[in-house]
């Protein structure tokens, strides 16, 4: 990872503490926030997978910057554009653009940009291209209309094109490896020739743990070959442990696979992933701190870019019609109006996880705290340890029932307002004071699961 990674690692985990065994959770966690100390910049990490074509108004008020187009019924996959394989390729009659076109559309509309999935949705057919080389022709057609303005359509200037969906999964592709390597090249060749800077990945892995034909072996064809791969793209879910670190400690694994294998410049790329979807004990409070434990460590951590799957919050707003997990993905997108990265002491890489920033002009300051804990269940080694699922941690907690915060800020007086989601908040204006710097303290109880922002603003 790039060094600049490597020192904001240090920004948003400094001094990070540990969960040490035999203790119980109870006494606040002591945090410190210095807004006269700038850290480093907040980058684009806000992203979801789309679900439907109209959530422009959720993209805009919760500041996604990157919307993954795939497994949105009647658009977006390769067979609903191109509805007839054996149409004429080049007649621009042959396509059927009008429900990929609202949902791009959508996406752009609410400020985000689309990352394109090349292939078809879940349930919508495993097998491979039949005709590979047409099939890349399509797709170059595809580019051409959204960044080309071909057959009435856009100079939108998508940038992230990706071959396939989780061809290591029999789910999507029951091809061999070789096919989908010759599909890759063909793939990319063709965009390349519609887009020269437009941005190829894959391959979208189902398990990215396992070594072997989809990873290190797609990877020297890659090479072999010459071809771009601008972005390597994984999935997870944190099955069998909802740990929201696992994220941070996989992406160093491919980081330091990509670059042995010479791509080092290479994006790493999550883009599908949440906690274990067959865990029925998670409220949607927890989920939510979870997300935001996740998406704070990332930060931090060598992922480039992520979707969250998924974002079903069409045409809602955050604070409004959203749920718990709504709400929390646009309050991780709110630290864009503070992207003055400042220190912070007191997180861990436990749950209790900790970002602060302050706005350009000084006069703004958001402290966001997510307070997640593991549940017990998880904390203890598998009996049969499954080789595609990282192991388990084991921790206990301690210091996590709330926080007891210093603030240092600029001498003043602040308009403080603190939000809430947890298992009875939904995002609530929960206290609000005046304070005077150039120290201000704060005291809550909270438990987990639960996020708190915090937002300074000087009068």
């Amino acid at each position: 990872m790039k060094a600049t990674s490597a020192s904001l690692a240090a920004v948003v985990l400094v001094a990070i503490g540990t969960a040490y065994a035999g203790a119980e959770e109870s006494a606040a966690r002591h945090i410190s926030i210095d807004a006269t100390v700038t850290v480093g910049a907040l980058r684009p990490l806000s992203g979801v997978q789309a679900a439907d074509a109209e959530g422009a108004p959720f993209y805009r008020a919760a500041r996604v910057d990157l919307v993954r187009i795939s497994e949105v019924a009647g658009a977006g996959d390769i067979d609903v554009i191109f509805p007839d394989m054996n149409a004429d390729v080049e007649n621009p009659k042959s396509y059927h653009f009008e429900p990929t076109d609202r949902l791009v559309a959508s996406i752009k509309k609410g400020g985000a940009e689309p990352l394109f999935r090349l292939g078809q949705s879940a349930n919508g057919g495993a097998n491979p291209p039949a005709d590979p080389d047409k099939w890349a022709q399509i797709v170059r057609h595809v580019v051409l209309h959204y960044n080309a303005a071909w057959n009435k359509g856009f100079r939108y200037g998508i940038r992230y094109w990706e071959v396939w969906n989780a061809p290591d999964s029999k789910l999507f592709w029951n091809g061999t490896p070789e096919e989908y390597y010759a599909l890759y090249a063909k793939t990319a060749q063709a965009i390349e020739t519609a887009d020269a800077s437009a941005l190829v990945g894959g391959p979208a892995l189902s398990r990215p743990l396992i070594a072997g034909a989809y990873r290190e072996k797609f990877m020297d064809f890659v090479r072999l070959n010459r071809l771009p791969l601008d972005f390597f793209s994984w999935h997870f879910y944190a099955v069998d442990s909802n740990d929201p670190y696992l994220f941070v400690t996989i992406a160093r694994q491919l980081r330091t696979i990509l670059d042995a294998h010479g791509f080092g410049s290479t994006k790493n790329v999550l883009d599908q992933w949440d906690v274990d979807p067959a865990d029925q004990d998670l409220s949607k409070a927890g989920r939510a701190s979870f997300a935001t434990s996740s998406l704070i460590y990332m930060l931090g951590g060598p992922v480039d870019a992520q979707t969250f799957h998924r974002a079903d919050a069409a045409a809602r707003t955050v604070g409004g019609g959203a749920d718990e997990i709504d709400s929390a993905l646009g309050t991780f997108g709110a630290l864009k109006s503070t992207p003055v990265l400042i220190r912070t002491d007191g997180g861990d890489e436990a749950g209790f996880a900790v970002v602060a920033g302050r706005s350009k002009d000084g006069r703004g300051i958001q402290v966001l705290i997510s307070n997640y804990q593991i549940a017990s269940k998880y904390l203890r080694p598998r009996d049969n340890w499954d080789t595609t699922l990282p192991e388990r941690r084991v921790l206990q907690y301690h210091d996590n029932g709330g926080y007891d915060a210093t603030i240092s800020v600029p001498a003043g007086r602040y308009q403080v307002k603190r939000y809430r989601i947890s298992d009875s908040n939904n995002f609530v204006l929960t206290e609000q004071s005046v304070e005077s710097g150039p120290t201000v303290r704060l005291q809550a109880a909270m438990p987990p699961p639960a996020v708190e922002l915090i937002v300074l603003s000087a009068r």
